[in-house]
């Protein structure tokens, strides 16, 4: 009888799990991606030895779990990035559970990492949507592929409502940092442990197919928000690309940023893209802070079957020779994640690392914070379609600095710098030029083979008045990476 029992009871939860698995509609996606770099001085560093060769893996899967038309949660997760060789199981370094932090794509060490976990509802018998939990967080964009402000995946709350046919509001919070979670118990004692982040959006929708979207972002970065490695404190900072060139104590910040997203199709067969944004930071126990701002500009004609031409220009406002604390260059929230006006040098994003050399997100490989201070030109030729499966995109682009060639007069290359690394850190002296060709051959609906070329030549020099000699400059560099891309 016992024994009976035993199995109708196992019966019974079978049963119930079946419900329980029938209850929502489970959807996967995923990319899974390997790239074989080959590249030669990206860092423009003749002085160093680079790894010029390496491959590196990423999994990324999705699983959206459908309640209904109102209601689904979803989970996404990430094995990788690292190279082959490197890491548990030669393909580990996600991130996991770590009293350190510093922004979405470097917390921690670990083969598994959590991508994004939020769930996406509707207020019922309303259109408010209602999206919480760890998601992607852009402020608006035309041109770029995604925010030069704010383009990242922290914890937030997002609420979006519609006001009038053609228009919505949407407003959110984030919390991109909090040194008294990930299990430290440690208390902060001289300020608040916290980084909050509160932004609103209008996006206006007109006739010609325009968009007009007006933006704004207040944050609030405690004193004590960032435990770092050595057992400190530190407030995000130099961490999400508030520092100036001089440093300060950075004793907590306080920033805004404002802004306006323009794309219109009205002159069809051309589409026409525009942004401006402008930030500001403050720290409030030290002179220093940071100010600045970002345009752009772009031009696509989409008369074409073979290709979608792409005229663009972007500027950004540099540091100034005064000596003083405070910085020109617009300060960023966290590292953008998406944003790129070219290949090498501002970030590839068909690669699973921007750069060949590193592991970031930005420019070479390096962060989109750190490159801010230039402007450039560019044309590109994308979606060239000549032959079946087969498509190819050109990018030739001028990037020349905005930063004053006296900015870094007086401080050590090895410390004072900070984030402005050669070579990417460009003065009204510096500028480069650079090719890219990028080939993408779809061997199957779901399975992609890529071949991405890539050259930068570049005039740069030392800082005027730097206290530690510049490395020797390289002049060029280059970049071959082979792929394989499985999406689903």
């Amino acid at each position: 009888m016992k024994k009976m029992n035993k199995l109708a009871l196992a019966a019974v939860l079978v049963l119930g799990l079946a419900s329980a698995a029938q209850a929502a509609d489970i959807k996967a996606s995923g990319k899974w991606q390997i790239d074989a770099s080959w590249s030669n001085d990206m860092d423009m560093n003749e002085a160093t030895k680079e790894n010029n060769f390496r491959i590196e893996q990423r999994v990324r899967t999705a699983f959206q779990f459908i309640a209904n038309e109102n209601l689904k949660g979803v989970l996404d997760t990430q094995i990788g990035t690292n190279a082959w060789g490197n890491g548990e199981y030669q393909i580990g370094a996600g991130r996991t559970a770590s009293t350190t932090a510093g922004g979405a794509n470097t917390m921690g060490n670990g083969s598994i990492m959590l991508r994004k976990a939020y769930l996406d509802y509707k207020w019922p018998g309303t259109k408010v949507n209602i999206l919480a939990g760890f998601q992607t967080v852009s402020l608006p964009a035309a041109f770029g592929g995604g925010s030069a402000i704010f383009d990242d995946q922290v914890g937030a709350l997002v609420v979006s409502a519609p006001i009038i046919d053609n228009v919505k509001v949407l407003a959110g919070y984030a919390r991109p940092f909090d040194s008294n979670t990930s299990g430290s118990q440690t208390v902060g004692t001289t300020g608040s442990t916290a980084s909050n982040v509160y932004f609103a959006a209008v996006p206006i929708d007109l006739a010609g197919s325009t968009n007009i979207t007006p933006f704004g972002a207040f944050a609030d970065a405690g004193a004590q928000s960032i435990l770092k490695n050595d057992g400190t404190y530190s407030a995000p900072s130099g961490d999400t690309g508030f520092n100036s060139p001089r440093g300060g104590t950075k004793q907590g910040v306080k920033g805004y940023w404002g802004g306006v997203a323009f794309t219109t199709k009205l002159l069809d067969p051309f589409k026409i893209m525009a942004d401006f944004n402008y930030g500001s930071v403050d720290y409030s126990e030290d002179n220093g802070g940071r100010s600045g701002w970002l345009a752009d500009f772009a031009v696509d004609y989409t008369g074409l079957s073979m290709m979608t031409p792409e005229a663009f220009f972007v500027y950004s406002s540099g540091d100034d020779d005064s000596g003083n604390k405070r910085g020109g260059r617009m300060p960023t929230l966290g590292n953008p994640q998406s944003w790129s006006a070219g290949g090498m040098f501002f970030g590839d994003g068909d690669l699973i690392s921007k750069g060949a050399t590193k592991a970031d997100t930005g420019g070479y490989g390096y962060s989109t914070r750190n490159v801010m201070g230039f402007w450039t030109v560019g044309v590109s030729l994308k979606d060239i379609k000549l032959i079946d499966k087969l498509t190819h995109r050109v990018n030739l682009l001028y990037v020349q600095g905005t930063n004053d060639k006296d900015a870094m007069s007086g401080l050590s290359t090895t410390s004072g710098y900070g984030n402005n690394q050669y070579g990417r850190y460009l003065t009204t002296r510096d500028s480069l030029w650079e090719i890219d060709l990028n080939n993408k051959y779809q061997l199957y609906d779901e399975l992609a083979l890529q071949l991405n070329l890539g050259y930068i030549n570049a005039d740069l020099h030392s800082y005027n008045g730097a206290t530690t000699p510049a490395p020797k400059l390289d002049d060029s560099m280059y970049r071959v990476t082979m792929s394989m891309v499985y999406s689903f």
